[in-house]
């Protein structure tokens, strides 16, 4: 059972969770509860004890212990072949989403009391929730993360239109774009307005609850990636990018330091080798699959 003094560790189990695995603080808490000099959490090849994220490996006196049980000093010494150990432990097994944690703490002088070991029990549920909590929220800033990177490879950020007709970004690569055109959006109605060019490379779509911006000057993909991605050898993924991006084949061979024949030559190469049928179908291939999120 938790009482009115256990609150603060319940509190920062709690906070943990939310934080999506920041641990050490709990530790600190709790080890400070039950006057332990050490406190240490093991889950998913992660550890973390009292002052932060560290490296270390966990005991296998912990291997095949079983989970929401507290272990004593004694038990764990008995597991450890006798081993003696400095001062008392207790240990802890933690059910988790993606496998147990486990929590083991350390006291250099004295004992731990009946009441600690109380404790670690009555917060095992406690813990094994910030834990299922944990996981979701890394999972969740995984998924942002990676929703990010995509929309600043497509160079799309979102905007909502407020109230009084204001444009608000929603997201970073909104505000970089507005930054970047040097564009400060009027307080008037876009809302469902359609597709408005705001600068010579900045358009955005107007739709009846939100907009989108994108960049018209997004760049494609390396050539090193155009080459993987098309099967092309890298002088001709150059070629390709440099059409991709707007320039014809008499300037792309100028910006690449080729002679026309050259750049001609890849030219047939690059149509031989992808199958498809001229510059138009080239360019919906570059802009249209999936090779322009790479």
């Amino acid at each position: 059972m938790i009482t009115a003094q256990d609150t603060r560790v319940l509190v920062s189990i709690t906070r943990a969770g939310a934080t999506g695995g920041e641990w050490a603080p709990m530790l600190r808490e709790l080890g400070a509860q039950m006057q332990a000099d050490a406190a240490q959490l093991w889950h998913v090849g992660q550890f973390w004890d009292m002052a932060g994220e560290a490296r270390g490996a966990r005991p296998a006196v912990l291997t095949g212990l079983r989970l929401g049980r507290v272990y004593t000093g004694e038990e764990l010494a008995d597991r450890a072949l006798g081993e003696p150990a400095d001062g008392d432990q207790r240990a802890l097994g933690i059910r988790a989403p993606d496998g147990a944690a486990w929590l083991l703490l350390h006291r250099g002088r004295g004992v731990f009391r009946a009441v600690d070991s109380a404790l670690l029990s009555s917060l095992a549920p406690h813990l094994e929730q910030a834990l299922a909590l944990a996981v979701q929220v890394t999972g969740l800033r995984a998924e942002v993360a990676q929703a990010d990177r995509l929309a600043r490879r497509l160079q799309v950020g979102k905007v909502r239109f407020g109230a009084g007709g204001e444009v608000v970004a929603r997201d970073a690569v909104a505000r970089e774009l507005l930054a970047r055109a040097g564009v400060t959006l009027p307080a008037i109605a876009l809302a469902g307005k359609g597709l408005l060019r705001l600068a010579p490379t900045l358009e955005m779509l107007c739709l009846p609850d939100m907009g989108y911006l994108r960049a018209i000057d997004a760049p494609l993909p390396e050539p090193e990636r155009i080459a993987e991605g098309l099967g092309l050898s890298l002088p001709e993924a150059r070629l390709v990018r440099a059409i991709g991006q707007g320039a014809s084949i008499a300037e792309a061979a100028q910006a690449l330091g080729l002679t026309i024949e050259t750049a001609r030559y890849y030219s047939k190469q690059i149509f031989a080798k992808t199958g498809l049928r001229g510059q138009p179908d080239l360019m919906r291939r570059l802009w249209a699959g999936a090779l322009v999120l790479g």
